[in-house]
């Protein structure tokens, strides 16, 4: 291959490696978050069970706040993807006029 195609695809790991970086910091954000939800069932399921939050059992709260949450990190990722792939883009262009 030409050496400008290898350069390109040293590049687009980078760019790979810190998606993969996002996405496992991502994971473990939403695992803790999940986890303290499975941990208060297991737990204090009567505790958990029985308090409310403006009316709501604090179960359905909890439970609307993991969907969201994951929604709003989904969002995140793509967000934080296509920025990392727009810097990557421009230290390319940059370096190759150079």
């Amino acid at each position: 291959m030409h050496s400008h195609a290898n350069i390109s695809e040293n590049e687009n790991e980078s760019v790979i490696q810190k998606r993969q970086r996002l996405g496992v910091v991502l994971l473990a954000v939403f695992s803790v978050a999940y986890g303290g939800f499975i941990g208060l069932c297991m737990f204090a399921f009567e505790w958990f069970s029985k308090t409310q939050v403006s009316g709501i059992p604090l179960t359905v709260a909890y439970g609307v706040a993991l969907i969201i949450l994951s929604l709003v990190m989904a969002l995140l990722y793509g967000a934080m993807s296509d920025a990392i792939e727009r810097a990557s883009l421009k230290s390319n262009t940059t370096s190759a006029t150079k």
